[in-house]
């Protein structure tokens, strides 16, 4: 009956003239349907990554500002390169301005310390201190690093590898700069066992392979 009320009248048999326009109907409703799940679930999971952040945080609140853990987690990881105030504030699409108070603090804290860069005398490189480097053994996002670790290895490795997706997604859709390792940078140069940066015309050690750089390029 319900077929016969959409193809046909109820004075005669089933027809299929009517069949293309129900069928749009029930195509548009279908793709509005998926198109309302997808936006719901991609909305979904940017909360959730947003949310694992805040809750490393949740243990370690009067210590220290996020702002300062990721400042002190920004120069654990960066290559020589990009150790400065504006890295940093290019890193977390911050202003200067705020990227220098979080690092003030910091210095007179004594987690951070300044000095000339060895390749430009007119810039300021910053290093941890000893007792930085302690500190971030009790880092708050060492909690979600635990948590992680109970995925399998090739979970682990799929979700790294959409999550880093998403960020160069992201980063392009603002075009801004992308920062990313060395060792996945397409101006680095092997020869031999011997490692170089491309763009920079320096030489790398193995260990600086591995550090953050903001000049990266995507493969």
């Amino acid at each position: 009956g319900f077929l016969l009320g959409l193809f046909g009248s109820a004075n005669g048999p089933p027809t299929l003239a009517r069949a293309p326009f129900v069928v749009n109907i029930v195509l548009k409703r279908y793709y509005f349907s998926m198109a309302t799940s997808t936006d719901r679930q991609s909305a979904e999971l940017a909360e959730l990554v947003v949310q694992l952040g805040r809750a490393a945080y949740t243990e370690a609140a009067g210590e220290f500002t996020a702002a300062q853990w990721a400042a002190l987690r920004y120069f654990s990881r960066a290559n020589r390169f990009s150790r400065t105030v504006s890295g940093f504030a290019e890193y977390h699409a911050t202003t200067r301005g705020t990227a220098s108070q979080t690092i003030r603090s910091l210095v007179e804290r004594g987690f951070l310390i300044r000095h000339r860069s060895e390749r430009d005398g007119r810039s300021v490189v910053l290093d941890l201190s000893p007792s930085a480097q302690r500190l971030l053994r009790r880092d708050p996002l060492n909690a979600v690093a635990r948590a992680a670790a109970r995925l399998s290895p090739a979970r682990r490795e799929q979700l790294s590898a959409d999550l880093r997706r998403l960020q160069v997604w992201l980063v392009e859709e603002r075009a801004v700069g992308h920062a990313g390792i060395c060792a996945r940078c397409g101006y680095l140069v092997e020869e031999g066992g011997d490692f170089s940066c491309g763009l920079m015309r320096e030489a790398l050690t193995a260990a600086e392979t591995t550090e953050l750089c903001l000049r990266y390029k995507p493969v």
